[in-house]
């Protein structure tokens, strides 16, 4: 099959077009998925993908007999993949072993439901999508189907994290929550995971989008900003990554992919679960911590906060995975220039990936928000913002490498 690639990566992924009955259609033929209310199922806004939830009952495979008996009545996510990570099955199976390793260590994880041909993750050939449609005509070229991989993952119920108030009790729970999960992925290994075919949202190779700066914005102290990310992270964090220790890591946690339930005593919230494992690496954890906090920052400015107070409230996720599973001093080192650079991949890949979907409302979603937020990080100091992030997590530290 085929990539669309740009000169210097994947960007130009290919979403499957497909709609809600051609969903059910899918999860009844692949899946024996009975569902109860077509009427009920509805499709959750993606990135890369096409997300949706269902209700339904499956045939229940413990029973090895010919005609199946069924299980009782579950929630469901029918999850048709990209076309790039679609081509990738390796990468596929390992979210889904990932999925299932979290789960039989106490995490409500989300997780796949075997096919009827038993497999986890099944292919099918589906229509081009009007962007495809689109670039294949000014390409004059043929428009092909395409293959893509499809899975049926149990449903978690909660809310997302940027449908609440993201206070500091919520920030911290989040940093002990990925720690606790970095902590038990220490233990898998999977060769699908061993390299991340989307190499945008890879920071280790961020110079894989430096191009695509001249799209992000016209603005020329913008321009520099986003160099100046560009120029330290690759100059001053890249080579000083030697002596750190590398794990599979979720690699894209944000306010979408972060479930949340009421906490016990009502008040507040608690961290319910992480979706979306499809940029997991093999990758440093001062990554995963910087990553959130990037996105942590933009969402509490999004909940009122100025720029700077929304910058030095990140500490407390930053406190919370210190007291589990903390990062080392010279990882800590690396964080101000990793949480710049993963706002540099935000604004770049976001910019040109609206250029190529202009329709699609999430892609547009905190470009031009992140960009104002940069320039405000940047202007501050990163060894005095590190002092701040750090006080919050004094005596709490558990620090590791």
């Amino acid at each position: 099959m085929d990539k669309i690639q740009t000169n210097e990566g994947t960007l130009a992924l290919i979403r499957p077009s497909i709609d809600t009955e051609g969903a059910i259609r899918l999860a009844c033929s692949m899946f024996g998925l009975r569902i109860s209310d077509p009427s009920l199922v509805k499709e959750f806004v993606s990135y890369d993908d096409r997300n949706f939830y269902m209700k339904g009952i499956l045939p229940d495979y413990s029973n090895d007999v010919e005609s199946l008996p069924e299980k009782s009545e579950g929630e469901y996510v029918l999850k048709i993949l990209n076309h790039v990570d679609s081509e990738n099955i390796s990468s596929v199976n390992a979210q889904n072993e990932a999925l299932l390793f979290l789960k039989e260590r106490g995490f409500a994880c989300s997780v796949p439901a075997r096919a009827l041909n038993g497999e986890y993750t099944i292919t099918c050939c589906l229509k081009s999508s009007e962007a495809e449609i689109k670039m294949k005509e000014n390409e004059n070229g043929i428009i092909p189907g395409r293959v893509y991989a499809v899975r049926l993952l149990s449903f978690v119920p909660g809310k997302l994290l940027k449908e609440v108030p993201c206070t500091a009790e919520v920030l911290f729970c989040l940093g002990r929550y990925i720690a606790n999960m970095d902590k038990a992925l220490q233990g898998f290994h999977h060769p699908g995971i061993d390299v991340l075919l989307k190499r945008e949202w890879d920071l280790l190779q961020i110079h894989t989008i430096k191009s695509y700066i001249t799209t992000a914005t016209q603005d020329d102290a913008e321009r520099k900003v986003l160099t100046l990310v560009y120029d330290k992270f690759t100059n001053e964090v890249i080579p000083q990554l030697g002596d750190l220790k590398k794990q599979a890591i979720h690699g894209d946690i944000n306010d979408e992919n972060v479930l949340v339930i009421p906490n016990q005593s009502g008040d507040g919230h608690q961290i319910a679960s992480m979706i979306d494992f499809g940029d997991m690496s093999v990758s440093y954890r001062v990554f995963e911590v910087a990553i959130c906090m990037m996105y942590m920052i933009v969402l509490r400015v999004q909940q009122g906060d100025t720029h700077n107070e929304a910058i030095r409230m990140a500490g407390h996720a930053l406190c919370g995975y210190q007291s589990v599973y903390g990062l080392s001093q010279s990882a800590l080192a690396l964080l101000y220039w990793s949480v710049a650079a993963r706002f540099f991949q935000s604004i770049v890949v976001g910019k040109y990936k609206q250029s190529l979907e202009p329709e699609n409302v999430y892609l547009s979603n905190s470009c031009i928000l992140a960009l104002d937020v940069l320039s405000t990080y940047t202007a501050m100091s990163g060894d005095e913002l590190l002092k701040s992030w750090l006080s919050m997590a004094r005596g709490t530290e558990q620090t590791d490498v």
